[in-house]
């Protein structure tokens, strides 16, 4: 190898100093033009604070009247200084499809979002073609978009449909559920001898259905090779707590010398040599550090091929993460009931990913949100405890980073959201008895009603708290937006479509009756129905990439499919259908026909739509969840309707809003405010009555 002169060495040398301090001066410039640690940040122009699913309307969640009678002061504060008022979703009420609305001020026939797993021809319909929660599924530029192109500085904290990133010089974190970066969702390990739960809970234990489990049934062993030793007055059970590939061994164990089978705590620990945590019954451990597993050539998605297992491993990335952990329930022999939560954020969940470190230095790990979609936190009584508590966790991060990112960021706008008012209000606990109009309202007294709405309050007083960190470091030229996408109404009863189509012979399925998970023949079935407002029908069956039909035949059983839909009844009487249109007339309620069903149906209020089947073909179920939004009509039912909240310079004081507006208005209005030329996919009006 030829050997560098002195000269060349000194001329590399310097080659690799002026790199280096070029690379120190970008970084250092990308940070001051983010304001990161600037102790003279710049006042944010927009602030829109968007909590998911907080229903506000003026009957029963009188948001206003509790602001002002003193319950949430900062929302008063919100409400005399600017103008308020209601706003309406569009069908289907539920998050992809109404963020979208509101980030684009367009309804779904235009940007294309009509529900979260979206089918679209020219593909299978066993598996999603086009999820709604990414933003590559959008047919129109969302305002983050069109606000950065107007040279301003966007930062995005949990917004559904923000991922992956579409800002290039802005700040996007963790966007739900769009495909993007590395996520390890909560889960709770549960007892394999508990039959009963694995089949209710069926493939309810993935991320919506199909994605990485969320409850895993486990059995438990006698210990065996642990240094670590516990006093024990009942022999000691061990759990292999195996997760990510995550070593994680459990010791369960009685400490009650009371002369009965009573185990009350777990010892932690990685190798069984070292403690990881001790824990009683009803407690939570410190959050400690843990090495999870990511296999990047994986999706995750139990109905999509998948790579040879030696190419999914080669694959695999570790992250670094924390994790805290609860023990719900113990009690009787191998019965256990523990949840582990993880931090939810990680450098790749980051953009610029080196923001990661700063963020997590000044806020701790991130609980983004409570539970998650389908929920696990409402078999068990004692997981409404546990629930009120991580709920907690993701508010407190929630309001801890809205402060930093007003003063750290540097940013001209910043938007965020927050999904745990959602997962409250259609959790099993809370909404089917604090609605009069529930057919459950009347099962308990108004000593347990006044409990429940005492925990409902503290949520909005929760986020109450956080629109009080954002006013606290605003100044008088700031907008602050206070909005939701949807609210939420009691849930009493799910209908499963599908047993109904297989009564019919239209539907064919496989079905585990010990764990209660399903397998459709795809190629037997003519008509299924898949979330959440679809019914798709084939007369030669559905198991080939999927295009709409047509002739009699088709017309035929499509119009059999609509008749039984309309004889659909209750043992009450009560008829679960509020509207069925064919695809043909998806412009009906504003829907894309390329990306919906063969039928679209609406349901009636306490009723619900499930893709669920099971072996004893029962159609209606009474619901675990207590609250829902998704294929409900918001026009007809006042509890889907959402606060509408605005200060800033331009806008009245201390004025309402005569009429519930539209929520593709509340992006018209936005724009008007900030001197923005609104794009031409726009719909909705700028509300001149709140303009000074």
């Amino acid at each position: 190898m030829k050997k560098l002169s002195t000269k060349s060495t000194s001329v590399l040398i310097i080659l690799i100093f002026l790199i280096m301090v070029g690379g120190f001066y970008f970084l250092s410039q990308r940070n001051s033009s983010l304001g990161i640690h600037s102790t003279n940040h710049k006042p944010v122009r927009l602030y829109w604070f968007i909590p998911d699913g907080l229903r506000a309307e003026p009957v029963t969640f009188k948001i206003f009247e509790w602001a002002k009678n003193g319950e949430l002061p900062n929302l008063k504060r919100l409400m005399d200084e600017g103008s308020y008022g209601y706003s309406i979703p569009v069908f289907p009420g539920h998050t992809p499809t109404n963020f979208a609305t509101l980030m684009t001020g367009t309804t779904p026939d235009v940007h294309g979002i009509a529900d979260g797993p979206m089918r679209i021809e020219g593909y299978p319909l066993s598996m999603v073609s086009k999820g709604g929660f990414s933003s590559q599924a959008k047919k129109v530029p969302p305002i983050w978009y069109t606000l950065e192109q107007n040279k301003m500085l966007v930062s995005l904290l949990s917004i559904p449909g923000s991922t992956p990133p579409e800002l290039n010089d802005g700040i996007t974190i963790k966007g739900r559920w769009g495909g993007w970066g590395i996520e390890f969702p909560a889960i709770i390990f549960h007892s394999v001898g508990d039959e009963a739960l694995q089949v209710e809970t069926g493939l309810n234990k993935r991320v919506f259905n199909f994605g990485s489990e969320l409850t895993k049934f486990l059995k438990s062993d006698a210990p065996t090779k642990w240094s670590l030793q516990v006093k024990s007055f009942s022999p000691p059970r061990e759990i292999n707590l195996l997760n990510w590939r995550a070593p994680l061994f459990a010791l369960v164990y009685d400490s009650t010398d009371d002369g009965v089978e009573n185990y009350d705590r777990v010892l932690f620990s990685k190798d069984k040599k070292t403690v990881f945590s001790d824990l009683g019954v009803g407690e939570w451990g410190n959050w400690r550090p843990i090495s999870l597993s990511w296999e990047l050539k994986n999706d995750y998605n139990i109905y999509t091929p998948k790579k040879m297992e030696w190419e999914r491993d080669a694959s695999s990335v570790n992250i670094d993460t924390d994790v805290k952990i609860k023990v719900i329930k113990l009690g009787k022999k191998d019965y256990f009931r523990i949840r582990l939560v993880y931090d939810h954020l990680n450098e790749f969940l980051v953009k610029p990913s080196y923001l990661y470190e700063d963020i997590r230095k000044n806020t701790g790990p991130m609980v983004d949100f409570v539970d998650n979609y389908p929920p696990q936190l409402i078999y068990l009584n004692e997981d409404k405890k546990t629930f009120l508590e991580e709920a907690q966790f993701s508010f407190d991060w929630h309001n801890k980073m809205a402060e930093y990112m007003m003063k750290s960021f540097g940013s001209d706008v910043i938007i965020q959201s927050i999904y745990t008012p959602n997962q409250m209000l259609t959790s099993r606990w809370w909404m089917p008895y604090v609605d009069p109009r529930s057919p459950k309202y009347n099962t308990i007294n108004e000593s347990e009603r006044k409990i429940l709405w005492d925990e409902i309050l503290k949520m909005y007083k929760n986020v109450d708290q956080i629109l009080g960190t954002i006013l606290k470091n605003a100044d008088e030229n700031t907008y602050i937006v206070f909005s939701s996408d949807h609210g939420a109404i009691p849930l009493y009863k799910e209908v499963r479509l599908n047993n109904l189509f297989a009564k019919k012979g239209w539907l064919k399925f496989k079905y585990s009756k010990k764990t209660g998970e399903y397998e459709i023949d795809w190629a037997k079935t003519k008509v299924i129905f898949l979330q959440m407002d679809n019914i798709y029908i084939h007369p030669n069956g559905l198991d080939k990439v999927y295009h709409h039909a047509s002739g009699p035949e088709y017309e035929a059983l499509r119009s059999q499919v609509i008749d039984e839909l309309e004889k659909l009844k209750d043992v009450n009487g009560i008829k679960p259908l509020a509207q069925v249109l064919k695809r043909e007339q998806a412009s009906l309620l504003f829907l894309p026909p390329d990306r919906t069903g063969d039928l679209i149906i609406a349901n009636s209020a306490h009723y619900n739509w499930v893709e669920d089947v099971s072996d004893d073909l029962v159609l209606f179920k009474e619901s675990l969840k207590g609250g829902y939004k998704q294929g409900v009509l918001p026009g007809t039912e006042e509890g889907m309707w959402t606060p509408f909240v605005i200060k800033g310079p331009g806008v009245k004081k201390g004025y309402q809003i005569e009429r519930p507006i539209n929520h593709i208005d509340q992006y018209a209005t936005l724009l008007k405010l900030l001197k923005v030329k609104a794009p031409g996919h726009q719909k909705g009006r700028v509300l001149e009555e709140i303009l000074k």
